[in-house]
């Protein structure tokens, strides 16, 4: 077992359990749950070799899976065309709309901005399995536990864990309505919330309109209760609500922030569907396994 399920965390993990149990039935929610779902979290951990996916730092160079602005622990950066990159990470990245982590919250917890209005659902339900989409958001979501939240915790003297989420439904449109795509979300939510509990923090859904409101309808079937709390849908006066969360200098300007990162292309969220970064071209000689990495770099 890896030194971050060491004893501090595996405190710190039990008591996030018991945390996302709060709102089951009464016959879960106690130690005995919480323990054991802490206990099948491990097992699940051991059995796929989770400790063992890298996750990209300044010191690896490993390129990161996603857009990153404003932590000292890796170095901002764009989505490439990196060897290290399975085919199937550079294909999942070339549908998505365009997301990144960027700076944090008043609060101190990392924030990750996703253009969800500009996905290419219906290419991601046609050509990438579910098997792919969770070995992608798993990678993601380590990269967060083991990199974004230490930082943010020493930064804020104290244990942050997770993330504030900001879904930007700019441009959604019924003809992303897709089931297979759907069906992937609630595959990659059914790891998430079993193996990653109390991972989200908060989260806006901005720019709502009533193509968001049905495909919710769907989608929130999947999302615990707990997790629903924390949701804040809003139309399309949003900038007051995200600047009572958000210092304006770490929320990009077409959220009503001051920031526009300059300094890389693309600016705070780069997106080849938007047309602010050129396509993704990749190789075909990147290796086409389902993991995010290819498999010398899964097996360092």
């Amino acid at each position: 077992m890896s030194e971050n399920y060491g004893k501090n965390n595996r405190e710190q993990q039990l008591a996030l359990f018991r945390e996302s149990l709060e709102n089951s039935a009464s016959a879960l929610s106690d130690d005995k749950a919480a323990k054991n779902q802490l206990s099948a979290t491990l097992k699940w951990r051991a059995e796929n070799a989770i400790d063992r996916i890298p996750v990209a730092t300044r010191e690896n160079n490993l390129p990161p899976l996603m857009p990153v602005r404003g932590f000292k622990s890796v170095q901002d950066a764009n989505i490439a065309v990196d060897p290290f990159l399975s085919e199937s990470t550079l294909r999942i990245l070339q549908y998505l709309g365009g997301n990144s982590y960027h700076k944090t919250d008043k609060e101190g917890y990392p924030l990750l901005i996703d253009r969800a209005g500009y996905h290419r659902t219906k290419d991601i339900g046609n050509n990438v399995t579910a098997t792919e989409m969770i070995n992608y958001e798993v990678a993601c979501a380590e990269f967060l536990t083991r990199v974004l939240n230490p930082e943010c915790s020493e930064t804020a003297g104290r244990y942050i864990h997770g993330q504030t989420m900001i879904f930007d439904c700019t441009d959604m449109s019924f003809w992303q309505f897709q089931m297979s795509a759907i069906q992937h979300f609630k595959a990659v939510m059914n790891v998430v919330q079993s193996y990653y509990p109390e991972t989200l923090h908060k989260v806006f859904i901005v720019n709502a309109s009533a193509v968001f409101v049905a495909m919710w309808k769907v989608m929130q079937t999947f999302v615990n209760a707990r997790t629903l709390e924390k949701v804040h849908i809003i139309g399309q006066d949003y900038q007051n609500v995200l600047l009572e969360h958000i210092p304006a200098e770490n929320l990009p300007t077409f959220l009503g922030g001051t920031c526009e990162c300059k300094h890389l292309p693309g600016g705070c969220v780069p997106s080849s569907n938007m047309g602010n970064v050129p396509p993704l071209k990749y190789i075909l000689g990147n290796e086409k396994v389902e993991t995010a990495y290819i498999t010398d770099v899964m097996d360092l």
